[in-house]
């Protein structure tokens, strides 16, 4: 089966469970182009993190606004169809929130560098406030206190707008990352509970980092593993700090050197379910062999623990291979970080650096290097796929 037929029809490796449920009705290309509603703030919208802020500090833009402006392209698409916009669930408190934070950085209080930036959570992250958090599909009740996710976020001056519904993008193959790929919110926070975070991400060809996994989930139906989606490395990196609590100092994580003498094996048994994608992985190996890095062919990963064990007995600083779910659940701890490659077929395609336990920042690193040395990553407009659902 073609990759893009594999898209469409919800049978493509990155969907999810409830992608892959999706009727065949919904079968349509998910990277048609559209004319959205215009605003003349659209092209910050899309910007990214460092231009947003780089406006706030110099009294340009406020976090008001900029909530402003995304709620209303959320808007706008709700204008598109015929019946309620489902996809994002929207905080009533979100303006309230963004003036709080224009009165803090008035104050000269900045808290880092998501300060009054807009974010969307998916919906099983609990917070304590009017917006609901989903438990079990359907199921979804009022949390009592924010989870350790949203507290993180809230502490690092996010502007949480909204909660992603994952079964409203599934119906049109593009999962939770669509509410960023959509440029409906510049960060999304995902998690692993029933999927991989970094599959839906390179779909939509944004980066994602699914951190170091911990044991067990947190209280409120806190998902066990929660992961940035972002535009690039850089605002993925940093809404990792955000939600681990760490200081991130980009000249030691971000250097765009990190591959120079890095042992790089190649996960093989990830290829094969698409020539297309084989090929812009291909292409992505040659990047980075003249970045200074050492490939190694790897055998397939024996068992559980099994990437783990290769990653130690070949000493390897990480595995890449195209983004898909072939690593399995028993090797869900380790960290891995999708980085978009290119195109296949129309659709995007995600180089993965899958690393050792709690290797999060080296692996960072590496990928920011890569995505530095190709910049493949380019911002879409809104697909018809999305606006014809809607009807």
């Amino acid at each position: 089966m073609q990759r893009s037929h594999m898209v469409r029809n919800g049978a493509y490796r990155g969907a999810t469970p409830a992608v892959a449920a999706v009727p065949a009705r919904v079968s349509r290309p998910v990277l048609t182009r559209a004319t959205a509603p215009a605003s003349p703030m659209a092209h910050l919208l899309d910007a990214g993190v460092l231009p947003q802020q780089q406006m706030m500090q110099a009294g340009k833009l406020s976090s008001h606004a900029l909530t402003s402006q995304y709620l209303a392209r959320i808007r706008s698409l709700c204008s598109i169809g015929a019946r309620a916009y489902a996809g994002i669930e929207i905080n009533p408190d979100a303006l309230k929130i963004a003036l709080e934070m224009d009165r803090e950085r008035q104050g000269h209080k900045v808290r880092g560098p998501l300060h009054g930036i807009p974010i969307v959570l998916r919906d099983n992250i609990a917070t304590g406030d009017r917006m609901k958090t989903r438990t079990q599909a359907p199921l979804a009740t009022q949390a009592s206190c924010d989870s350790y996710v949203a507290a993180r976020l809230r502490a690092a001056g996010a502007v949480i707008i909204g909660k992603s519904n994952l079964r409203q993008w599934a119906a049109v193959s593009v999962p939770h990352a669509s509410a960023s790929w959509a440029g409906l919110t510049i960060l999304a926070v995902d998690s692993a509970a029933d999927g991989s975070i970094v599959a839906p991400a390179s779909n939509c060809g944004l980066v994602a980092i699914k951190p170091t996994g911990r044991a067990a989930a947190g209280q409120g139906g806190e998902p066990a593993t929660a992961g940035p989606m972002a535009p690039s490395v850089r605002e993925a990196a940093w809404l990792l700090a955000a939600l681990t609590g760490e200081r991130l100092a980009d000249g030691m994580v971000l250097d765009a050197a990190a591959l120079h003498g890095r042992r790089i094996g190649v996960a093989r048994h990830l290829f094969g379910q698409c020539a297309g994608t084989d090929a812009v992985i291909e292409q992505a190996l040659l990047v980075l062999r003249e970045q200074g890095a050492e490939l190694i062919e790897t055998p397939p990963a024996p068992g559980p623990g099994g990437i783990a064990a290769l990653l130690c007995s070949h000493e390897l600083d990480a595995l890449v291979g195209p983004t898909c779910h072939g690593v399995s659940q028993p090797q869900c701890a380790l960290p891995q970080i999708t980085v978009p490659a290119g195109v296949a077929e129309g659709l995007p395609v995600g180089l993965s650096f899958i690393g050792p336990a709690h290797g999060d920042m080296p692996l960072i690193a590496m990928a920011y290097a890569y995505e530095q040395a190709t910049l493949h990553r380019r911002t879409p407009a809104l697909p018809s796929s999305i606006t014809q659902a809607l009807r």
